[in-house]
């Protein structure tokens, strides 16, 4: 008994170890970066946000996303999204100059929010328009 301890006791500890060594070195969770969208409607039904994202798709086609406001699902009409609130800002602004009397604004997501509609692409082959990307600087420089 006492060899047969003598043995595995070492290899039963190393094996503890070896476990526990193993968790340390696990990856960190990758955190979740903010996405600033540029809101141009919210609506409480999804009907309702594809009725006016068809009715503007012949300037400008806006996706609708799906978020939480409230406790309450919402779905939104955006036409851009940055990782930099500042960038967000600066489009906003001069969409805002173009597009006067719209109540647009800027919604901060944690991470892409899930994209629920998208309309026809402008091509006419019955394809949709992909969903927003993040992009890395404002358009309106």
């Amino acid at each position: 008994m006492r060899r047969f301890l003598k043995i595995s006791l070492p290899i039963i500890l190393l094996a503890i170890m070896v476990g526990t060594s193993f968790d340390a070195q696990a990856k960190p969770k990758k955190k979740t970066r903010t996405v600033y969208y540029i809101v141009c409607g919210s609506h409480s039904s999804l009907d309702k946000a594809i009725k006016q994202s068809e009715q503007m798709s012949e300037v400008m086609f806006y996706p609708v996303y799906k978020a939480t406001a409230n406790g309450k699902t919402v779905y939104r009409l955006c036409c851009q999204c940055y990782y930099s609130k500042a960038d967000a800002e600066k489009d906003l602004k001069g969409f805002l100059s173009a597009f006067k009397g719209d109540d647009w604004w800027i919604w901060s997501s944690k991470g892409l929010a899930k994209c629920v509609y998208r309309p026809l692409s402008p091509k006419g082959d019955g394809e949709r328009i992909p969903a927003l990307q993040p992009l890395s600087k404002p358009i309106t420089e």
